[in-house]
């Protein structure tokens, strides 16, 4: 990791910026200019509210958010009310964007910071669920609800160094939701919508001073819309979920546990006919998802071990004009994990892991393949100051195809006074071939994988500063980049993949802001800029730039408690500059920009029970997030929560 390259973050990266901040059009620079006036407001309040949170993800254990050099954002239960579905709540985030092939249950690729799914680590409840037989080892967030989540932590940057191979982009740590009050609580919720949508979800916990339990059920059903944008056919979905946690605590120092989940699906989708133009398809895939954990935590003296064992299947059967197709992915790890407090200014966190996966479907030699990896890391947390925090990661893996990759990751966090954060970090990851990558072999495509695929190798760079005013309100800023070296893609002629020479890089920066308006409302600011490119003779060249990745997104926000028991919330989506492949040609070409208004409310009907009103596209703007298909137009979605 040279550290003569972060230079960039204070010479052309901003340069850079500020070029695409003057190409934005009248309602962009004015959330720009709103961005700046917000702290000279919030200086005007008179209180200070402690914005101090634990997180997990950062460094593998808990730590307080304002101590870790890294950036990392949580969504709690009550910040992803106005979401269907995980992928809607994430890409609410800076740095985070989505690309959904139609409706619910069809393939949403998410992206942070612009790497896509491929470099995005995604653990639920402890399991990783990244599928194994994909073409790229990624989670497709399509069809995941979150009627049963109780909070996501997003972790960004090269990763590789806590969270092993394909940590490249991120970690998403999902959590289903858990007991958190003692004694028997249920939950139960009911929504309606445009589309002929309806939702059901039921939760049931218990909790005593050893015994913790959980249990989530979710229903989803829909008619939908064309997948195909051009398509007249509606494309329906539905999906079952269930999942389950149980925490008990032998004694004092010994605490078992276990979770699991599984979801059903099935979703109709639109395709490629026999002359590869997309269209309305009578196409169906059947898909089943399970996983599980079991696990241990042993306390002796100032040190505490986890033992875990993990399980993940897929079962994905696409049904098309050729006939039913069956992709069998499979993933067991087994891991253990330490953490030692020296002092209390030092700690240790390491561990050692083992994971086995398989896939098995026609399309791969024999029919079957699978890899193994193996780990172990050390991380040391030291605190040489009250405002300083220090963290330094090495890992060792080895795969059983590519042998050893060594990665770290070195991150500060500097609190030179209250209520300021200044964080740093430098990383480096790698992401080894997917068994498809290298063994596919599609005749009817006319396309074979490459045994001869090198794996990826990536650095990364972020530097950033969060600031919380008297007041309440918050701003932070961070500049960030990923270099991929290798990088994997299709040859021009679309027949096989190849290793490009050079550095594909994704750099730029991310805004957020929240700021009170009165005493009961937040005004809220969400900016991303990013530049990503692959590379080639010719720098900066719009043919070199990654599809699908906006180099402007912004969101603004304002929630409001209107009374003790009615709130309502407006938001405004804008997605700008963006490249695709065209659906039809395959060629490179520029996607119109995208300006989308959101609107919800809710009311308190009882102390423990509230309806609310989902209101998404109100101006029925007709938009692509990918090239070719659809998008749901003005939609009206109803529901009762209840609590008992």
């Amino acid at each position: 990791m040279p550290f003569p390259k972060t230079f960039w973050f204070f010479t052309g990266f901003f340069t850079r910026v500020w070029k695409g901040l003057n190409a934005m059009n009248r309602l962009q620079t004015s959330l720009i200019a709103l961005l700046v006036l917000l702290p000279v407001q919030a200086m005007a309040q008179t209180t200070v509210t402690d914005l101090d949170d634990i997180v997990v993800t950062a460094n593998r254990a808990p730590s307080e958010l304002a101590r870790t050099g890294v950036s990392v954002a949580a969504l709690s239960e009550a910040d992803m009310k106005a979401s269907a579905t995980v992928a809607e709540s994430l890409s609410r985030l800076p740095g985070v964007s989505i690309a959904q092939q139609g409706p619910f249950g069809n393939p949403a690729n998410l992206r942070v910071r612009g790497a896509d799914g491929r470099y995005l680590a995604v653990y639920v409840d402890g399991v990783r669920v990244d599928d194994p037989t994909g073409t790229e080892v990624k989670y497709d967030f399509g069809s995941l609800m979150t009627s049963d989540v109780g909070r996501i932590e997003l972790l960004r940057g090269s990763q590789s160094a806590l969270w092993g191979g394909s940590a490249v982009g991120g970690v998403i740590n999902i959590t289903t939701r858990g007991a958190m009050e003692d004694g028997f609580h249920q939950t139960a919720e009911v929504e309606a919508g445009s589309y002929a949508t309806a939702r059901l979800g039921y939760g049931l916990t218990f909790k005593t001073d050893r015994l913790e339990l959980a249990l989530n059920a979710s229903h989803l059903r829909t008619d939908g819309f064309s997948a195909a944008a051009d398509g007249t056919e509606a494309d329906g979905a539905n999906a079952s979920r269930l999942s389950f946690s149980a925490r008990y605590k032998v004694s004092d120092a010994v605490t078992l546990g276990a979770s699991a989940f599984t979801q059903k699906t099935r979703q109709e989708y639109d395709g490629y006919d026999a002359t590869f133009t997309l269209g309305d398809l009578n196409n169906v895939r059947n898909q089943t998802e399970a996983g599980g954990r079991v696990f241990a935590e042993v306390e002796t003296g100032a040190t505490k071990h986890t033992l875990g064992l993990t399980s993940f299947h897929s079962d994905r059967r696409p049904t098309d004009e050729n006939g039913t197709s069956r992709f069998d992915g499979k993933r067991v790890a087994l891991s253990y994990q330490g953490e030692t407090e020296v002092s209390s200014a030092f700690s240790m966190i390491y561990g050692a892991d083992w994971t086995r996966e398989t896939a098995s479907y026609d399309n791969l030699p024999g029919g079957k393949a699978n890899t193994e990896i193996s780990g172990a890391f050390a991380q040391a947390l030291w605190a040489p100051t009250e405002q300083i925090d220090v963290s330094a990661t090495l890992r060792g893996d080895h795969n059983s195809t590519f042998g050893n990759f060594t990665t770290g990751r070195l991150a500060v966090a500097w609190r030179p006074v209250e209520g300021t954060t200044v964080r740093a970090a430098l990383a480096n990851g790698f992401r080894a071939p997917s068994l498809d990558e290298r063994f596919g072999d599609y005749p009817s495509q006319g396309f074979v994988g490459n045994p001869a695929l090198r794996p990826e190798e990536s650095r990364s760079y972020e530097l950033g500063v969060e600031q919380e005013f008297a007041g309440g309100a918050t701003l932070s800023v961070t500049a960030f980049r990923l270099e991929v070296s290798d990088l994997i893609r299709a040859t021009s002629t679309f027949d096989t993949l190849e290793n490009i020479t050079g550095v594909s890089t994704r750099q730029g920066v991310e805004l957020a802001a929240a700021v009170p308006v009165g005493a009961a409302s937040t005004l809220g600011l969400s900016f991303t800029y990013t530049d990503a490119m692959r590379p080639g003779s010719t720098p900066g060249s719009a043919a070199l730039r990654l599809t699908q990745v906006p180099r402007q997104d912004i969101a603004l926000t304002l929630d409001s408690d209107l009374s003790d028991r009615l709130s309502a919330g407006v938001e405004i989506r804008r997605i700008g500059d963006r490249m695709d492949n065209d659906a039809n040609t395959f060629a490179f070409v520029e996607m119109p920009d995208v300006t989308v208004l959101n609107a919800s409310a809710s009311y308190a009907l009882t102390e423990s029970a509230e309806a609310y009103l989902r209101l998404e596209n109100l101006t029925d703007a007709d938009y692509e997030l990918a090239d070719g298909y659809g998008t749901p137009g003005r939609s009206i979605h109803v529901g009762l929560r209840a609590k008992f």
